[in-house]
């Protein structure tokens, strides 16, 4: 549940118009007991942020969003006056801004981005795991400068995007040379009734492509979803295909669901590799704001791949305001 700290009404110098504007907070806690892979089991904090959220109507149609987030995972380091030390615990998330109107919706900022559309797939199931499957089975987690545009709708539900991301990190592998990486993708969303699906089309100043697709349905009984992910290589970079596919149960204040990815990846240096891995997780509603979270995993890897094989697993109890 938001809570509105602020709501304003700005008056032009006529007098004529008003600019409403409000802000808002919102964020997570989520404590947690579990074990990594090949990790050993142990209490800790997983999900804490802080999001504010701030929204002007400037009139004509047009509307302003900024939005800025920050971790807050309990008490940090003990401060020894070094720079690791101190305040720790707090840090900056993604921070947005973002101008709506007629013309679709444009969005600048600084955020940190996992699989992306790839996430249908798993099609909402309740599997949170310590080592989880970003950078093991499908694409990692990247800080990115961001820059974005959404088109208005196209059809009921559907929109077509671009997006301009630098610093997207140095996914070089051995014999590589180091650059940061940016990126432009094209991607058309659709999500109109039980059906939401995703396809992008991304080329990286590396001479690395990705396609991806993905999509899930809502049965009403069931929830189901897949994604894939085919990357070309320039001769020195990853390059393969990555799937995910996940199924969702909600019976009342309990959801069930489970997971599986595998990814086919390789490269000049390493050969081909693959690595999968499957989850089971059950989430249990004490109210819609909190809820406790069971996840068990297992990860296989076969081949040249550098991932680690092993069970995971993790028990969460999860707040959200």
């Amino acid at each position: 549940m938001k809570k509105t700290l602020i709501a304003l009404a700005a008056v032009a110098a006529t007098g004529a118009a008003f600019a409403q504007s409000s802000v808002t907070i919102s964020g997570k806690f989520g404590p947690s007991y579990g074990k990594s892979i090949g990790g050993q089991s142990n209490l800790g904090v997983t999900d804490g942020d802080v999001r504010f959220t701030s929204v002007e109507d400037l009139g004509g149609g047009l509307k302003a969003t900024a939005a800025m987030e920050l971790r807050v995972r309990g008490r940090g380091a003990a401060d020894d006056g070094s720079a690791t030390g101190a305040n720790s615990g707090v840090g900056g998330r993604n921070s947005t801004l973002s101008l709506a109107g007629g013309f679709g919706s444009v969005t600048l900022g600084a955020i940190e981005a996992g699989n992306g559309i790839m996430g249908l797939g798993f099609a909402g199931a309740p599997v949170n795991l310590q080592s989880g499957y970003d950078g093991a089975i499908l694409s990692g987690v990247a800080n990115l400068d961001y820059f974005n545009y959404t088109t208005p709708a196209l059809i009921p539900g559907m929109t077509l995007g671009y997006t301009r991301v630098d610093s997207a990190g140095t996914p070089a592998l051995s014999g590589a040379t180091a650059k940061g990486v940016a990126a432009d993708v094209v991607g058309l969303n659709y999500a109109n009734g039980p059906i939401a699906a995703a396809a992008d089309y991304t080329v990286y100043n590396t001479d690395r492509t990705r396609v991806r697709i993905s999509a899930s349905y809502d049965l009403g009984i069931a929830k189901i979803g897949a994604g894939f992910e085919d990357n070309k290589k320039n001769g020195v970079y990853s390059a393969g295909t990555q799937n995910a596919f996940g199924v969702t149960v909600p019976m009342g204040a309990l959801t069930l669901g489970a997971v599986y990815a595998i990814n086919k990846e390789g490269s000049a240096s390493l050969g081909a590799g693959k690595t999968e891995g499957w989850g089971i997780g059950a989430d249990y509603g004490f109210s819609k704001r909190t809820v406790l979270n069971v996840s068990y995993g297992d990860r296989t890897k076969m081949g040249n791949a550098t991932d680690s094989n092993g069970d995971q697993y993790r028990v969460r109890l999860m707040h959200t305001f």
